[in-house]
């Protein structure tokens, strides 16, 4: 599954000048098949820890010569007072 149009998580991203492939999409979560998103060659996958937890040995592997980059989930999908100091850790670690 991904991000597609319409969403919160979506809107960060553009925020943060990240270009979503699924944003035009017309689901807001479509399941993209694994080797489908991998032949896209994005140029950046972001793997949140929630809801599900992907981690540096769980995850990253499926996109072999990509860039995965690991965030908060809670940086990238709660909203609120949470978002205060999201940006900045968002912000680094796709700069990283």
């Amino acid at each position: 599954m991904v991000v597609g149009r319409d969403t919160f998580t979506g809107d960060v991203l553009a925020r943060l000048g990240v270009d979503n492939l699924y944003a035009g999409h017309a689901e807001r979560y479509p399941k993209v098949p694994l080797p489908e998103l991998v032949a896209r060659s994005p140029d950046l996958v972001v793997l949140p820890d929630e809801p599900y937890a992907f981690s540096a040995a769980d995850g990253p592997e499926c996109f072999p010569d990509l860039r995965c980059v690991l965030v908060s989930g809670r940086d990238l999908t709660w909203y609120g007072p949470s978002l205060v100091e999201a940006r900045a850790r968002l912000e680094a670690a796709l700069a990283g």
